[in-house]
């Protein structure tokens, strides 16, 4: 059984009684788990063609406003990991792909009513239209369900079965875990986040950075010697990499941190395509026109400014750049 310790105190794991426990949690730390810039939209709506097989009722929706000018709708499903992957998960998922193709018009319909009749929800809805250029909800909700929804599935552990059956979705889905600790009274959870992309602007979010996270096209990977011989070098390839959708869209390039002794970035490729990883629920780079640059070097006397894990930036930034500081900013 795995275990937290957390300022000296033991956390054991705690499992979910039932699925609505599970999304009780998961509506509670909804900022946590998907983006500090989104709406989760808590409301069971049956979607799809009454004469259809692939009908089906989201467990939520999430309005994900990070980019102003390119919001994004998602189909939320909520689900244990004791529930059987094939015949109810990965199935649920296969409906809900064929309905945001198929049942758009509705979708926008039922959603835009379930909005106005929430005077709190279309309040923090407009809220963030204020940023947008869209005119008002019925104009956001014509946008959002023209263009591609995205299933969030999250759950409390995504098994090598799990990764196998999402690994046939043409568009995999974006997997988001959450997992429960008790230390007597004490809750504590742990969580892998939707967007982890989105850790290079935690805070209020600016005009600038708005920019910053719509043109994030360069992830930087850390690496020792012979990982970074035997991948990069050898198979022109980087892999075991956690990318959401949206990530998994806009990143063009791959830079490799070297880790001591060097402590630099010195080469970059260009990401030919992504492909699934092994059952891992990660994602392989396969890289092309590598490339050199001059060192960019770690920051002297600066602690935690080595990437530990992968990190994101633009390669304008890492083109001009003489100090990984400055990948960050």
């Amino acid at each position: 059984m795995t275990n937290i310790l957390i300022s000296g105190k033991k956390y054991s794991l705690l499992d979910f009684e039932t699925e609505e426990v599970f999304e009780k949690a998961v509506i509670e730390n909804c900022k946590y788990l998907f983006g500090n810039d989104v709406v989760y939209i808590d409301i069971k709506k049956r979607f799809g063609k009454s004469e259809s097989y692939n009908k089906g009722v989201p467990d939520g929706y999430l309005i994900d406003f990070t980019s102003n000018k390119q919001p994004r709708l998602y189909f939320v499903e909520n689900e244990l990991s004791t529930h059987d992957v094939y015949n109810h998960i990965s199935e649920q998922l296969v409906r809900f792909t064929t309905i945001t193709r198929t049942s758009q018009n509705q979708i926008r319909t039922k959603l835009l009513e379930v909005i106005k009749s929430n005077t709190a929800l279309s309040k923090e809805i407009e809220k963030y239209l204020k940023n947008t250029d869209f005119k008002n909800i019925d104009e956001l909700m014509i946008f959002l369900t023209e263009n591609k929804i995205k299933i969030v599935l999250v759950i409390d552990e995504a098994t090598t079965d799990l990764n196998d059956a999402l690994d046939v979705f043409r568009e995999r889905p974006d997997v988001v875990t959450l997992k429960r600790y008790v230390n007597k009274t004490d809750i504590a959870y742990f969580y892998e986040p939707m967007r982890e992309e989105l850790q290079e602007f935690d805070g209020k979010k600016t005009k600038s950075k708005e920019s910053d996270i719509e043109e994030i096209d360069t992830i930087v990977c850390p690496a020792f010697e012979d990982g970074f011989k035997h991948a990069y070098v050898e198979k022109n390839a980087w892999w075991a990499i956690r990318l959401s959708q949206r990530a998994r869209e806009q990143i063009r390039y791959l830079a490799m941190y070297e880790k001591s002794p060097v402590a630099a970035i010195r080469n970059y490729a260009e990401i030919e395509r992504i492909d699934t990883y092994k059952d891992s629920g990660k994602f392989i780079l396969y890289l092309k026109n590598k490339k050199t640059v001059s060192p960019i070097e770690l920051d002297k006397g600066v602690k935690g400014m080595a990437p530990q894990s992968p990190r994101f930036t633009k390669l304008s930034k890492l083109l001009k750049a003489k100090k990984i500081s400055e990948l960050w900013k």
